[in-house]
């Protein structure tokens, strides 16, 4: 098996997060509070990573909170989030993941928030791959990566920092 082609490095992946919570704020200016909805593991690892800079450049009060879904069967297993979304129904939440490959995933992590009314509903993603298979796209993305379909795009975060791997 060869080895994976590093897409991003970490200080890339660095300026691609910096640049997402720009633009993120930039839609949100005008907001006091965001809640940022990471799909458990790396999306909620992203999630964090977003706050962290969005809090440095904003004067936004930024909160996260978790997405856990069976990303191979959505439909059967329960969606759940650490927070109550009718808490958030005069914000604005978005939901943040690392990588959207068909759409499946970022639309089941839509769910716990579909009972309510938000001011926004916004996607987040490091990387955006072309094969939707799903009616969803997002609002703000790091990297628009054309693949074909077998390949994998991975990210990894370690001590180092976070890169994106392309198998």
């Amino acid at each position: 098996m060869s080895q994976p082609t590093i897409i991003l490095h970490p200080e890339q992946v660095k300026q691609k997060i910096r640049r997402l919570a720009f633009q993120i704020w930039e839609a949100n200016f005008d907001e006091k509070r965001i809640l940022l909805a990471g799909v458990k593991n790396r999306g909620l690892q992203l999630a964090e990573l977003l706050a962290a800079d969005l809090r440095e450049i904003s004067g936004i009060e930024v909160a996260v909170t978790f997405i856990r879904l069976n990303k191979d069967n959505p439909v059967f297993d329960e969606i759940t989030t650490g927070v109550n979304p009718a808490d958030w129904k005069e914000g604005v939440v978005v939901v943040v993941d690392d990588v959207a490959h068909t759409g499946r995933t970022l639309l089941y992590a839509l769910k716990p928030f579909m009972g309510e009314l938000y001011k926004r509903l916004q996607i987040a993603v490091l990387v955006d791959r072309a094969h939707k298979t799903y009616p969803v796209h997002a609002d703000f993305m790091g990297l628009s990566l054309a693949t074909t379909l077998q390949d994998n795009v991975q990210i990894e975060f370690d001590e180092n920092g976070v890169q994106v791997l392309l198998h």
